[in-house]
């Protein structure tokens, strides 16, 4: 959840750092801090822990002290998880002498015995954080290793968990060491001048190539190079890997916030997802593979492991890919997958969905049904990321950089590169025939276009919005794929409103969440022409018996509906699987304006991060 940037060499500023970190800012954060290193080795460090306005204050701060002439740095935001948002945690922390500086991302789950281990031998710590540790290991390391980059080596081994880090050395002047371990960093160069950090954002606008680093591999940089190793010394090519986005696509083009921004591009991103995914032959074009062709015909069990919105998309796709395939589903909340001894072999195929294709519990899942012998397929938004790179086969979501925490445009195209999973995996099987495949991907492609109906009707769904901003509790209800509809809906109002609401389908109102429906509730119920309709009617019907406000998301025709709730917003009617792409929709623009009503910052939700590192 924590961003860091680094960079060395000519183009080495203060600036540099501060402007990084405000586009890490979608990643969340409580504190934030650099340390800047000059010719001589002296380090000047700055931190700031004041919430969310961390950055503007350190900013602010850096503006006004003498930093004199750098030429290495490293900065960081922080989302605290070993001790409290305070000033002494804000990194970057440094060692007993103050020769050693670390940036960290990520757990050093086995930091409290290392830490005991340091204090007995005499280190003192000044904070609460697992990545002070890191420091102090150095401190010792580079006494007997003599440089940077061999401490870095050798501490290494010994830390338990996913993190990656950045450690500058007043001893070595211009050098920058990091380290990667299952939790998100790149490296960028720019003439004389080199960069490292956890996002690609942070450096766009700087760098003019990137390079990808893998898991337990450093990479030492000066303004000279870069040079990659792996644990055991070994030196590894540096891997360039392209990057399409314009620094434009990454800011708010004129918008008040990204995430209406990115409500509105959603028929773009599904309409790039699809593009050009259908070979004559009927084939799914894949991104990446590295399986046997054949091997998804031998496909017997499907695994779809997510958190949060993925898991929502991965639902749907359960749904699709049964209806299509015959293929039973499973699916599973990322985080339980490992640890409930799922059974799965070489004919289960375990799809992996992440939006950053960093989040830990999925890469973690991920891992797992590698170990398991499962085949293993990808769908995820960030070209090389760490579950792209592990997974057997890879679809991308070509959604483009998508900065509000709360997602909204990966959803939809989310979506959508599962349904062509699910149409690829029935003409594997051969339970669809060619000519069914065609008429059913040329009427998701039509699909952009009927989101583009829904948006247009932003200002009306946001009139709705205004109606109900005075009610306190929401329950949003559907059937078959109306369910996740429902499901993700309640996310994404108590996500950016902090209103409780929850998602059901709508059977089970009656067996437990009715008791809580009275004249002050609000049901937003996915009512549009899917298998289910007339029962989904029977349910707002006991709604309205118990005196609740209803929300209708409908299609055209079933107006008549309306005078079963106080509102009812028309969206466009499509293939009963794939109207959740349309559905979800307008209550991602009801939740936005709810929020917006309440004076929310709709970007930035407390308590959350766009990348979740921790598990």
């Amino acid at each position: 959840m924590c961003g860091i940037i680094a960079v060395t060499g000519q183009g080495a500023t203060v600036e540099v750092l501060t402007s990084g970190l405000k586009r890490l800012e979608y990643r969340g954060y409580d504190s934030a801090g650099i340390v800047v290193c000059d010719e001589n080795g002296l380090f000047s460090r700055l931190r700031v822990a004041q919430g969310k306005n961390s950055l503007d204050r350190l900013d602010s701060d850096a503006k006004e002290s003498e930093f004199g002439s750098i030429i290495s740095g490293i900065g960081h935001t922080r989302w605290a998880t070993h001790g409290g948002p305070t000033l002494f945690n804000a990194h970057p922390h440094i060692d007993c002498n103050g020769t050693i500086s670390v940036v960290h991302n990520g757990i050093v789950e086995n930091f409290r015995e290392l830490k005991d281990d340091l204090i007995s031998r005499g280190h003192i710590f000044s904070s609460e954080t697992d990545t002070e540790v890191i420091a102090h290991l150095l401190e010792e390391s580079l006494i007997s290793k003599g440089s940077l980059v061999e401490a870095v080596s050798s501490i290494a081994p010994i830390m338990r968990g996913a993190m990656s880090f950045v450690a500058i050395s007043s001893t070595e002047p211009g050098v920058l060491v990091g380290f990667k371990r299952m939790a998100p960093m790149v490296i960028g160069r720019a003439s004389n001048t080199w960069f490292i950090a956890s996002d690609i954002p942070a450096i766009l606008d700087r760098a003019e190539v990137f390079y990808h680093l893998e898991d337990d591999h450093l990479v030492c940089v000066t303004g000279g190079g870069a040079e990659i190793f792996n644990l055991e010394g070994d030196s590894v090519d540096l891997v360039e890997f392209p990057v399409t986005w314009s620094l434009e696509s990454a800011e708010k083009s004129g918008f008040d916030d990204f995430m209406s921004k990115e409500i509105l591009e959603q028929p773009g991103a599904l309409r790039d997802t699809l593009a050009g995914r259908l070979a004559s032959s009927g084939e799914l074009i894949l991104d990446e593979t590295t399986s046997d062709p054949d091997s998804l015909a031998r496909i017997n069990k499907v695994f779809i492991v997510a958190c949060g919105t993925s898991y929502h998309a991965g639902m749907v796709a359960k749904y699709a890919i049964e209806h299509w395939t015959k293929v039973p589903v499973e699916l599973d909340i990322s985080s339980e997958f490992r640890y409930r001894d799922p059974v799965v072999d070489e004919r289960t195929l375990v799809v992996a969905v992440s939006q950053s294709g960093e989040t830990l519990d999925t890469l973690a899942a991920l891992h797992e049904a590698k170990n398991l012998g499962a085949q293993t397929l990808a769908v995820c938004n960030v070209v090389g990321s760490s579950m792209a790179r592990l997974a057997d086969t890879v679809m991308y979501t070509r959604a483009g950089p998508e900065v509000g925490v709360a997602a909204t445009k990966t959803h939809t195209a989310q979506i959508g590169a599962l349904l062509l999973l699910a149409l690829n995996l029935a003409r594997t099987k051969g339970q669809l025939y060619p000519s069914e495949i065609d008429a059913l991907y040329e009427e998701l492609t039509l699909v952009p276009a009927k989101i583009q109906e829904v948006l247009n009707s932003w200002d009306a769904i946001g009139e709705v919005a205004k109606r109900f901003s005075g009610s306190s509790r929401f329950y949003f209800i559907g059937r078959h794929v109306g369910y996740p509809v429902a499901l993700e809906g309640a996310l994404k109002l108590k996500e950016i409103s902090y209103l409780p609401a929850e998602g059901y389908p709508a059977g089970e109102l009656k067996h437990g969440p009715i008791a809580m429906l009275d004249e002050m509730a609000v049901v937003v119920a996915i009512a549009t022409r899917t298998r289910l309709y007339e029962k989904i009617v029977s349910n707002i019907e006991e709604v309205r018996a118990r005196d609740s406000s209803v929300i209708i998301i409908g299609n055209p025709g079933d107006e008549g509906q309306a005078n079963l709730g106080e509102s009812f917003i028309s969206v466009p009617r499509v293939h009963p699987l794939f109207a959740p792409l349309v559905d979800v929709v307008p209550l991602q623009i009801f939740a936005y304006h709810m929020a917006r009503n309440l004076g929310m910052d709709v970007d930035r939700p407390r308590n959350l991060a766009k990348t979740v590192t921790v598990e």
